[in-house]
């Protein structure tokens, strides 16, 4: 695992320009901090090492298989829950950020009904959410595929956003881009601050983590199928290999 700062969510590399050539692509590699460029650098040249790794003993394919295996199982696993939380907080059906009835006797026996909203209901799906995002981020920076670690950086400049309003609710980013939540102040929030964040399927906070963690979970599967299906000569001795359906100019450099 890659400590620190994992993504740098600043850089061209994560825009929606297109690319200028090998040479614009790993300068832009250059951006990753903290071990992830090296992760870049790896799968990159992987290719050209394909004649050399091919020779590698089928023993030595079967160890890489596993552990290519196992990341990539954790990654869908954790884009998976992400998307789940995200979507038990945005989904229109739910009546997580609609007022409820409650009835409650004062010691007297009196019953009181009153109206207010469910904070620890609320309370409990944004911490799932938030633990969900920062698995994500963990399991994003053991990968070399540039699609997930583009993704997960989009995912960071898009928490960056919303820097201001998550403090609002109680929400704080670290240093290592992860999130925190303060349960007290968050069941204080203006609930106004928090439906802007969470609830709605479009253009929310919690709606745009959730297409990138989908994103993430569909090509990971992909991924996944391909290595169950792919030759083991097709993977080197460290890991990497070449048949992945990411699509696009990011096809030639796995």
């Amino acid at each position: 695992m890659i400590g620190g700062n994992y993504f740098n969510y600043s850089s061209p590399f994560f825009s929606n320009s297109s690319m200028g050539g090998t040479s614009s692509l790993l300068s832009d590699y250059m951006s990753l901090k903290n071990g992830s460029y090296k992760k870049l650098l790896r799968a990159y040249y992987a290719k050209q090492n394909s004649e050399s790794d091919s020779s590698t003993n089928k023993t030595g394919n079967k160890t890489a298989n596993k552990e290519v295996s196992k990341e990539l199982k954790d990654m869908q696993s954790d884009s998976s829950a992400l998307k789940t939380a995200a979507d038990a907080l945005t989904k229109k059906n739910s009546n997580l950020f609609e007022q409820v009835t409650k009835t409650v006797k004062d010691e007297n026996g009196k019953e009181t009904t009153t109206k207010d909203y469910d904070w620890d209901a609320i309370t409990s799906a944004v911490k799932s959410f938030t633990s969900a995002y920062n698995n994500t981020l963990d399991s994003a920076a053991d990968q070399d595929n540039v699609f997930v670690l583009r993704k997960a950086a989009m995912m960071t400049k898009t928490t960056q956003a919303n820097k201001n309003m998550l403090s609002r609710v109680g929400i704080t980013i670290g240093k290592d881009n992860k999130l925190t939540v303060d349960e007290e102040k968050l069941k204080k929030a203006d609930i106004s601050d928090l439906k802007s964040l969470f609830s709605g399927s479009y253009g929310s906070y919690a709606s745009s983590i959730g297409q990138r963690a989908s994103d993430i979970e569909k090509v990971t599967e992909q991924m996944i199928k391909n290595a169950a299906k792919a030759n083991a000569s097709t993977y080197t001795r460290n890991g990497s290999y070449s048949s992945l359906a990411t699509g696009g100019i990011y096809d030639s450099f796995f």
